[in-house]
């Protein structure tokens, strides 16, 4: 059980009820309980998420993983481009020629 200073929750940001940790999002707030329902779910220790890459931002949440350069370019979304004109208002009714052609 963690005996920090209680960190503020907002956002996506929650803290666990069975071990007190607190998480930057829904992900590793989710993935840190594991096992089976009802059989051994139980939470993992700070130890077992350190050794599974998982850190402390510089907030104090646990993050799942810390994007570089390269990690940071696949998330980034993409440039928004016009999307296509329907052809049915491409075209002037009954005709091949584009709307307003003459």
């Amino acid at each position: 059980m963690s005996t920090r200073e209680p960190l503020k929750l907002t956002g996506r940001r929650c803290q666990c009820c069975g071990c007190g940790e607190y998480f930057n999002g829904e992900r590793g707030f989710d993935r840190h309980r594991v096992g089976v329902y009802g059989v051994n779910r139980h939470c993992l220790t700070a130890a077992e998420m350190t050794a599974r890459g998982w850190h402390r931002n510089a907030a104090g949440f646990w993050a799942v993983t810390r994007l570089d350069g390269a990690g940071m370019e696949r998330i980034r979304p993409a440039q928004a481009s016009p999307a296509p004109m329907p052809l049915r208002h491409a075209l002037a009714p009954d005709s091949r020629e584009p709307a307003g052609a003459t």
